[in-house]
């Protein structure tokens, strides 16, 4: 019985870890690289692993960092990321709504830089006036 329960919980936080922390962490690069082109690869890069990490309260609770940046820790991707996987580990009957919400508007939102990117560097398509066909006078479609 005892391995069954682990072999869910298991495969639970398998599940979680790959569509819900890596789809927001990947979409914010995306957007970012079709925003500032291959500038957006580095800056996603750097948000992630250098400020968000440090911040994010992996390593020891969130509750134990300055005043501002637990909390702060906590709105960023790996801090709610790795409170979803503790508390799914530790604490299988608590609230993870807070956590699966802030995942889902990072990935939102990285959804709308890649749209916002796309339609900014989207041209607009002219066609040459020669190539139109001439209306033709007094036949009307009725």
């Amino acid at each position: 019985m005892r391995i069954r329960q682990f072999t869910l919980a298991a495969g639970e936080i398998v599940l979680d870890a790959v569509a819900n922390i890596q789809r927001p962490v990947q979409s914010f690069i995306v957007g970012c690289t079709s925003l500032l082109g291959r500038a957006g690869i580095g800056l996603g890069a750097v948000e992630t692993m250098f400020v968000s990490n440090p911040l994010s309260g992996a390593t020891m609770p969130w509750q134990f960092l300055a005043a501002p940046w637990g909390a702060m820790g906590q709105h960023m991707v790996p801090g709610a990321s790795s409170t979803l996987i503790r508390s799914l580990s530790y604490f299988p009957e608590a609230s993870t709504a807070q956590q699966r919400w802030m995942l889902g508007v990072w990935t939102l939102g990285g959804m709308v830089l890649a749209l916002i990117g796309h339609f900014r560097s989207k041209e607009s398509m002219h066609v040459p006036e020669s190539t139109l066909e001439a209306p033709h006078a007094g036949k009307h479609a009725s």
